[in-house]
């Protein structure tokens, strides 16, 4: 009778530790936020709560960036001469990240500059034009990193702006007050794709407590790290201290919480993942049909807002047709930890 009982609250105990394991490993499905017929580029989310996103320039839109209400509406920002029509200032923008003070940097990738508009006064604070010095002539400036303690931006030059050369990835750092730029770490391995024809270094994030700078390319399945005050003095003692952090998809975008989990849009899965030391593994999916999460944005609410452009789709991934269904996405999730905007 008394190994009877043993035995049933033991299986009694492994049934549930199972059911919890399974409950923690089910992914669950990412809130749909809002749909939109353009395809999104990156998100931001601002300390109040506003979101903006970048349309993707691969789709040679007319209205470079919006901002996307609770209601849905779109509206062009920060203003028409910016953002509307041929003759925009803008030309062709996917990252945007807003700091604390509510400022949005916006990096313009066909025009090499950095744009500093002040969200709650709706006025222009800086305009920075990055050398061409620190540039390449294939130079793709996409997302970056926002180092709000030491007035930084770390931006991923993933070259290969042609979509089919081989990468001279680095990381161009650029100072906020002054606008010297540097260029870091050129085609360090840990920026390099699997392959040649690989997408390099691209997804690039720092940490809440501006300690670690968490980056990895496109086509590769490790995020690497590097303490953000190597960044100091011109980036001499970056290449040296980089380090493996841990193990990922394939990915196009990046962000991190406070307990150093690094979130991971996985565009080979069409789902978002979580990377840490203990391993990768995949928290929620996409909708039926979505493909290819791209940037991500943590809001002041504790989610986290991702684009679904289905890039994969486009005329220029996809052999000159674009088979891309609309709507396109913004959707959610609820991160594991505590985070904060401008990452």
């Amino acid at each position: 009778m008394k190994k009877t009982v043993i035995n049933t609250v033991l299986a009694s105990a492994i049934l549930s530790t199972y059911a919890y394991a399974e409950t923690e490993l089910t992914p669950e499905q990412a809130t749909v936020v809002a749909t939109m017929t353009e395809r999104p580029g990156n998100p931001s989310v601002t300390p109040d709560g506003r979101l903006l996103l970048s349309v993707h320039p691969l789709d040679n839109p007319t209205t470079k960036v919006i901002e996307l209400s609770v209601a849905g509406n779109q509206t062009p920002y920060p203003t028409m001469k910016y953002t509307q029509g041929d003759d925009s200032l803008f030309k062709a923008v996917i990252a945007i990240r807003t700091d604390d003070n509510g400022v949005a940097w916006i990096l313009d990738l066909a025009t090499h500059t950095i744009t500093g508009w002040d969200t709650h006064k709706e006025t222009l604070v800086k305009t920075i034009k990055i050398p061409a010095s620190v540039l390449k002539p294939t130079s793709f400036l996409q997302d970056f990193a926002l180092d709000q303690k030491r007035q930084r931006i770390i931006i991923a030059d993933m070259t290969q702006n042609d979509l089919k050369s081989e990468a001279i990835p680095a990381v161009v750092t650029v100072d906020l007050k002054t606008g010297e730029a540097v260029r870091v770490a050129e085609n360090h391995p840990s920026m390099k794709a699997d392959s040649k024809t690989g997408f390099a270094l691209n997804p690039i994030t720092i940490d809440p407590s501006y300690e670690w700078v968490y980056f990895g390319a496109v086509n590769g399945r490790t995020v690497y790290r590097v303490k953000a005050n190597h960044f100091d003095n011109n980036g001499q003692t970056v290449a040296s201290n980089i380090e493996k952090y841990a193990d990922k998809s394939y990915s196009d975008g990046i962000t991190v919480d406070s307990a150093q989990n690094v979130y991971v849009t996985d565009i080979e899965n069409n789902a978002i993942g979580v990377s840490t030391p203990q391993g990768y593994r995949i928290i929620a999916t996409l909708s039926d049909n979505q493909t290819w999460p791209d940037g991500m944005s943590f809001g002041p609410d504790g989610y986290i807002y991702i684009t679904v452009n289905q890039l994969d789709r486009t005329a220029a991934l996809n052999n000159g047709t674009d088979t891309g269904t609309r709507p396109f996405e913004v959707v959610k999730i609820k991160a594991l930890a505590t985070g904060s905007t401008g990452r």
